[in-house]
């Protein structure tokens, strides 16, 4: 495992909380680096051995897609949901669904300017 696998699940272990969710290029930002690193945390997200006590399902794409899961996207979401992010993710409410409602992204975002926003 890399420093910088390691770094990552440290992250965001430690800054997203439960009932919280963030981008890829958020938790770049988060960990102190580039957001523009968001694909080398979705690719250390994807290697995460020990899911789910680091949280990669609170990692989702900017666009609102939910991006990929190891484990599948509807155990991401079965988790987004037991976590209650799902209230507040109206699209997550149908398991065919793989969008995330931007509107309702702007104040669950974890690491981005969203956060201390009002929505």
């Amino acid at each position: 495992m890399t420093e910088f696998q390691q770094h990552c699940y440290r992250t965001l272990k430690t800054k997203v909380p439960a009932g919280k969710v963030t981008t890829y290029g958020g938790l770049a930002k988060l960990m102190g680096g580039n957001p523009n690193a968001g694909r080398a945390v979705g690719s250390a997200m994807n290697k995460n051995p020990f899911a789910p006590e680091v949280p990669c399902h609170r990692v989702v794409k900017a666009n609102g897609d939910l991006g990929g899961f190891n484990q599948g996207s509807e155990t991401k979401i079965q988790r987004l949901k037991f976590e209650g992010v799902a209230g507040r993710m109206p699209a997550l409410n149908k398991s065919v669904s793989k969008k995330i409602c931007p509107s309702v992204m702007e104040i669950t975002l974890v690491g981005t300017k969203a956060e201390t926003s009002p929505p």
